[in-house]
């Protein structure tokens, strides 16, 4: 599963073929509509990349350093689209080692996850964060849970 460098175009691409619960999630955060959201969030990213196979966008990833002040601290995010599926074990093995990559960069990775999303909670425990319980956070109240891991 190559990945390629994510630009902000990728996002108008992206946003019509995301799972639905990815982009439920994504507007459950109240921050956009979705394209856009992904738009801000690729160009935000000091790394930002898209999961490809056979032509296909499987998902797209980054993280943010949301302070120059903090180098160490850096929030990951990532969505899939509906192709990625077909490719659970290439998913997990990929997403292992991008995070042992931004573990030894980052002390600190944390951000916030759809509370109703079971499927991205399985995965970031797999992953190694730490979930929290859920809090009334997103869009009219919609519960997220924050994740952190530490180095």
């Amino acid at each position: 599963m190559p990945a390629r460098i994510a630009t902000p175009d990728d996002a108008d691409t992206l946003a019509p073929i995301l799972r639905p619960a990815d982009a439920t999630e994504v507007l459950r955060m109240g921050e956009g509509p979705v394209a856009s959201v992904l738009r801000r969030s690729i160009a935000r990213s000091v790394e930002a990349y898209v999961f490809e196979d056979g032509g296909h966008p499987l998902a797209v990833y980054g993280i943010v350093q949301p302070s120059a002040m903090d180098p160490m601290y850096g929030v990951p995010w990532l969505v899939g689209t509906r192709y990625l599926t077909a490719r659970p074990k290439q998913f997990l093995r990929e997403t292992g080692a991008q995070m042992a990559i931004w573990r030894t960069r980052y002390t600190v990775m944390s951000n916030m996850v759809d509370a109703r999303y079971a499927q991205a909670i399985r995965w970031l425990r797999w992953l190694g964060f730490s979930i929290g319980a859920p809090m009334a956070t997103g869009l009219h109240g919609a519960p997220f849970r924050h994740i952190e891991m530490r180095a």
